[in-house]
Formats: C-alpha cells, sequence, structure tokens
C-alpha cells in the first residue's frame, strides 16, 4: 500500500492482518490524512495515540506498552474506545479481547 491510500477500517484491517511496523502504521496513517491525539494509558497498556479517520467514523488506537511492544485496536467510532464504541475483529465486526488486539512488528 503506497502512502496515503489508507481511506477505510478495511483498509487498516488489512495492514494489520498482514503485519505492520508501529512507525510504518503511523507513516501511513499521517500521509491519509488521518488525525492523531494522545491516548490515555495505563501501567499495562502504556502509552498511545489515537487515529481517527477522514470520515470521523473509525479510530485507531495504538499503544505501546512499557516494555517496548506496540498493538492496534480498530474502532467503529472517532473515540478510540470511548463508552458506546467496540473494538473490531480482522472482518471488521466487534469482537472478543483476543480476537481485537494487533500486534505492531518491531
Amino acid at each position: 500500500m503506497s502512502s496515503g491510500s489508507i481511506l477505510t477500517v478495511t483498509d487498516v484491517l488489512n495492514l494489520l492482518i498482514s503485519g505492520i511496523e508501529k512507525t510504518t502504521l503511523e507513516t501511513e496513517l499521517t500521509a491519509s490524512g488521518w488525525i492523531s491525539t494522545q491516548a490515555r494509558g495505563g501501567s499495562k497498556s502504556g502509552a498511545g495515540t489515537i487515529w481517527t479517520s477522514l470520515d470521523t467514523q473509525y479510530s485507531v488506537r495504538i499503544m505501546t506498552q512499557p516494555d517496548g511492544s506496540s498493538y492496534a485496536r480498530v474502532y467503529n467510532g472517532p473515540g478510540g474506545g470511548a463508552p458506546a464504541e467496540q473494538p473490531l475483529n480482522p472482518s471488521g465486526k466487534p469482537g472478543s479481547r483476543g480476537d481485537t488486539h494487533f500486534i505492531l512488528l518491531h
């Protein structure tokens, strides 16, 4: 996928399923016009960023854990996991915790 072509939630999920590094994903989201805001992190989840789509129907929350590993979750709303939003599985449907955490490559 070339820079600037992440337009839909399916594009994001396809990148996550195929395996992508955190920096590459963030670069692609930036080039595609997604907006980033700082996410609140906890002792387990670490620091993070919420990326909101151009049409604000979806968001991607990228978290970097204290050990340096990172994961992403895709949500069916702009808040990166705000109340009433659900994380999406590889099929783009709400799923369980295990199905909705995408480990990012180093």
